[in-house]
């Protein structure tokens, strides 16, 4: 399977986060105080600086706002995720600094990426950058955020997915297959058509009185739906009784006198009067579809092979970035260790002590 499964699905979500995060956390209200930046962390020849750290926070609480959460139940989710937030910045400079040793630019993407959000909100692409910057951002700022995002992606699409992809075989697929049959196992279903008979304006003995004549006018021939039409009072007596299609089996919609009633009847088979607390109801069965199991044809292989890389990825993708981590130098400033003692960064990794 080709990688840019993986590929459109990073550009949508940033496609998706666009206006909602990273514009706002791009915007600098004005009384917010300018921060005089130190260094938080050295990532080989790269930093982390506290003016870094502080937008990505803001990035994370307006994540999280958007998600719904307010007051405590906000600050509390904050509060957690940021433990690993300094983490997962030197996880990602540690990828885009994989990047440029893999040669991988992305400029022509985020290219892409400006002129479809300039065609969503009708601008022209030589207008995107005069439109952000009257909006208050930095279309510098703005380039550079999409910049390390699919630097981030292009590099585990490269080195991780498409290693997944390869290592996915037939005989995994046809196993997930065997194992997963009722999930990939289209239900019996059954197509119904009724008449019913109301005991409303008369007696529970007129009402099964009625449904009897019309079950002798059946079994002389009568056409069941010209019937419904004459006798039903529901609706369905305008569509000749037809109900619809239900499903029987765990997953069954049909209730639990029907599905009694119509049980071992063939189609063109009518059932027994259900006694129902408002009158009685007669069902006919018009189609019968027996339950069947999907092949594994080619499109079903190609969507467990998908599945099959999203559950092995999150393992994968936390092993590949333990071994840029093993092969890299990150030194974390002594005021942060303690407070991101919950990261994998928390401490120095590697040989080498900082200059």
């Amino acid at each position: 399977m080709d990688v840019t499964i993986m590929r459109r699905h990073g550009t949508a979500y940033l496609l998706g986060l666009f206006l909602g995060l990273i514009i706002p956390s791009l915007v600098r209200p004005q009384d917010e105080p300018v921060l005089v930046d130190e260094i938080v962390a050295r990532i080989n020849s790269d930093i982390i600086t506290l003016s870094a750290l502080r937008r990505a926070q803001a990035e994370l609480r307006e994540e999280l706002a958007q998600q719904g959460l307010t007051g405590e139940q906000l600050e509390r989710a904050y509060q957690e995720a940021s433990k690993t937030l300094l983490g997962q910045l030197i996880e990602t400079q540690l990828l885009v600094q994989r990047a440029t040793e893999l040669g991988i630019t992305v400029e022509a993407q985020i290219n892409e990426f400006l002129i479809n959000w300039g065609k969503q909100q009708g601008i022209p692409p030589a207008e995107v950058e005069k439109r952000l910057a009257e909006a208050g951002l930095d279309p510098d700022q703005v380039r550079q955020t999409l910049r390390v995002r699919f630097l981030r992606e292009a590099v585990l699409a490269r080195e991780v997915y498409s290693r997944i992809f390869q290592n996915i075989f037939d005989s995994d697929i046809e196993q997930y297959y065997r194992q997963h049959l009722e999930e990939f196992t289209e239900p019996e279903t059954v197509r119904l058509s009724e008449i019913f008979v109301s005991t409303q304006g008369r007696s529970r003995e007129q009402a099964l009185a009625l449904v009897r004549e019309i079950q002798e006018k059946l079994q002389s021939g009568a056409d069941f739906g010209e019937l419904a039409a004459q006798y039903s009072t529901r609706p369905s007596a305008r569509q000749k009784g037809e109900i619809g299609t239900f499903l029987l089996g765990p997953r069954r919609t049909l209730g639990d006198a029907q599905a009694k009633a119509i049980e071992g009847l063939k189609p063109g088979d009518v059932s027994a009067p259900i006694e129902l607390p408002e009158g009685f109801q007669l069902l006919k069965v018009l189609e019968r579809q027996e339950p069947r199991v999907r092949p594994l044809d080619a499109e079903l292989k190609r969507q467990i092979q998908l599945r099959l890389a999203q559950q092995r990825a999150e393992t994968a993708v936390r092993e590949y970035i333990e071994t840029l981590r093993q092969d890299a130098y990150i030194w974390i400033a002594p005021a942060y260790r303690e407070q991101y003692a919950a990261s994998d960064a928390s401490s120095t990794v590697g040989s080498k002590k900082p200059q």
